[in-house]
């Protein structure tokens, strides 16, 4: 057996191509049968099941799209009770309640009228009064008690969907049934206190689901229909199956299952909505998948008897074709393993050995590159660290300095020498920090402070400051020196250019529970919206250090992008001759 396999690798690839081709061409006889029938099966049922999902991924996007947009109306018409006080009104003596009910009502009969899929539009109040249009009271019990009321008032910033609308203390008019129809409730709060003081309800016609069922085609016997997420159905066109689909068969995680139902196999795909709830369903027929099979194997055993009979003939060219390409990629790959990688596969052919020919000299000039990139890497990287020993030297050297500076000034009682060595010895001290990326922000205010009073000393007037900090914000660590630029940016380009003293604001706060909010805010000259707008993208998009026009902002994006990832967001406002703010959002590790 050994012998066997040593004999057959042995043979040239030209041969093992020629035999190779009529083994393939002999075996599909044997396997083509069953081999083709399931590969026709699967595709069909593939082919149905993407023109299904497409279906079904379109019916829920209408839907969805249309809840929308009666929200939107819904939102529109809460709007207009706010000016009208309806938490003062008390009962239906009060002569505010007759104004209020004329204008409620000419607001909900201007949208029913305009959209003739609104059925009928219900408003309850708190003191069990109500406005109407298509709909009337049943009995005197009070609306409070109803579910549809309940649900709007326990989830007052959401829309609630209701598909069963029977049982409610509202009766409609004769123009339409509430077996036609779904309900949308939302509670009207009070604008100023919160308070519910009632609640929105319209009657929403299923014309809309049922035109966009009606212009799916899914064979003769396929139908679309909708249940909600309890399994109710909202909506279903006339069919002996829907009604024997278990809706437990819809909640196993799958969106794509098979069932057999009164004797026949169905495939049911289904969509859930996150908007609305609502399950988008389509059924299609087996027996309809399968019903091309037969000829579509007919057709291709033939063209495999065809097929069989050319192959013998093209082996031989085909196996040349392939072979001496092989060749002369295989005598490049010895040159380049013998070190010469200027060597290059030339070919004016889009076939396989090209595509790996292509491949190969992109390979090779990859290696060129990356081994250039490499050298000019460790070049750089010499340089860098040359450069980071000078600069490590200066603030050290500095520090030491002040600190004998100041010590003679306080010898000679030189109080105001004293205050700006010290102030300035803080900052180095700061900007060393022992060598820490990430100091606490009270660290940071500390520093900013004491660089503020040396630009105070420098620029007298022209920089007056307040800084203000949330204690809650004390411990929380940023990455060193991340407001200096952004000040020093506030000095040179805003307070400095104005006419007049100058005023920086420094705030460091919580936003929220888990976000902290580092402003730097002047009065200065400011910037146009154009340049505030470019200055914001500047500072939230990742880009190299020679694609910015300040290395100070560059330094400051990219320490937040170390940090945080993605998780900060920094926000520019400013207003030409008036001023400038710079707001940095990042998450906060010590949430209160």
């Amino acid at each position: 057996m050994e012998y066997l396999r040593r004999r057959v690798m042995n043979i040239k690839i030209r041969s093992k191509m020629i035999y190779s081709y009529i083994l393939i061409a002999i075996i599909p006889f044997c396997l083509v049968g069953s081999l083709g029938v399931s590969i026709s099966t699967r595709e069909m049922e593939k082919n149905v099941t993407q023109y299904t999902t497409q279906m079904v991924d379109q019916i829920l996007q209408t839907v969805d799209i249309y809840i929308n947009s009666i929200e939107k109306k819904a939102n529109m018409l809460i709007q207009m009770t706010e000016p009208l006080h309806l938490k003062e009104i008390r009962n239906a003596e009060d002569p505010r309640w007759e104004e209020c009910q004329k204008a409620l009502c000419a607001n909900f009969l201007a949208v029913a009228e305009t959209h003739k899929e609104i059925a009928g539009i219900f408003f309850a109040m708190e003191q069990d009064l109500y406005v109407s249009t298509r709909m009337s009271r049943t009995s005197r019990d009070s609306f409070l008690k109803e579910n549809w009321y309940q649900m709007a008032v326990e989830h007052p910033d959401e829309m609630q969907i209701i598909s069963n609308v029977t049982g409610r203390n509202i009766t409609t008019d004769t123009t339409y049934s509430i077996d036609d129809v779904f309900s949308i409730v939302k509670a009207v709060k009070e604008p100023d206190t919160g308070e519910c003081v009632g609640v929105l309800l319209f009657d929403i016609k299923h014309d809309i689901i049922s035109s966009a069922i009606s212009d799916v085609i899914i064979g003769e016997n396929g139908f679309v229909y909708v249940q909600d997420s309890t399994g109710h159905m909202v909506y279903t066109p006339t069919n002996a199956i829907v009604y024997r689909i278990n809706p437990e068969w819809l909640t196993d995680g799958e969106n794509t299952l098979t069932a057999k139902i009164r004797g026949q196999k169905y495939q049911i795909h289904y969509q859930q909505s996150d908007y609305t709830g609502w399950k988008i369903v389509s059924v299609s027929s087996y027996r309809e998948i399968m019903s091309n099979v037969n000829m579509m194997f007919f057709a291709f055993f033939i063209l495999l008897v065809a097929v069989l009979l050319i192959v013998l003939f093209v082996a031989v060219k085909i196996s040349e074709t392939i072979t001496k390409p092989i060749v002369k990629l295989r005598n490049l790959m010895r040159q380049t393993e013998e070190g010469e990688l200027t060597v290059r596969f030339d070919s004016a052919y889009q076939d396989e050995i090209s595509d790996l020919g292509r491949n190969f000299n992109h390979m090779l000039g990859r290696i060129q590159q990356l081994l250039a990139q490499v050298y000019e890497e460790q070049e750089n990287k010499r340089q860098v660290e040359l450069k980071v020993v000078q600069e490590q030297f200066k603030p050290h050297f500095l520090y030491n300095t002040l600190d004998t500076i100041g010590w003679m000034a306080r010898e000679h009682s030189a109080d105001d020498i004293v205050h700006l060595v010290d102030a300035l010895t803080n900052v180095f001290r700061i900007s060393l920090s022992k060598g820490k990326d990430y100091i606490t922000l009270q660290e940071e205010i500390r520093y900013i402070s004491n660089y503020l009073y040396i630009q105070k000393i420098r620029y007298g007037p022209k920089v007056l400051y307040e800084i203000s900090m949330d204690e809650a914000c004390e411990k929380e660590e940023v990455p060193k020196l991340i407001l200096q630029p952004l000040v020093e940016n506030a000095i040179y380009h805003g307070v400095k250019m104005k006419r007049g003293d100058g005023h920086l604001h420094v705030t460091v706060a919580k936003e929220g529970q888990d976000k902290i909010r580092l402003e730097v805010q002047d009065d200065g000259k400011g910037m146009n919206r154009q340049k505030a707008e470019e200055l914001e993208q500047l500072l939230n998009e990742p880009s190299r250090p020679d694609e910015n026009r300040s290395f100070g902002l560059f330094y400051v994006k990219e320490r937040l992008r170390i940090r945080y990832g993605d998780h900060f967001y920094v926000r520019v406002h400013s207003i030409e001759n008036e001023g400038t703010a710079i707001t940095i959002l990042i998450p906060a590790e010590y949430p209160q």
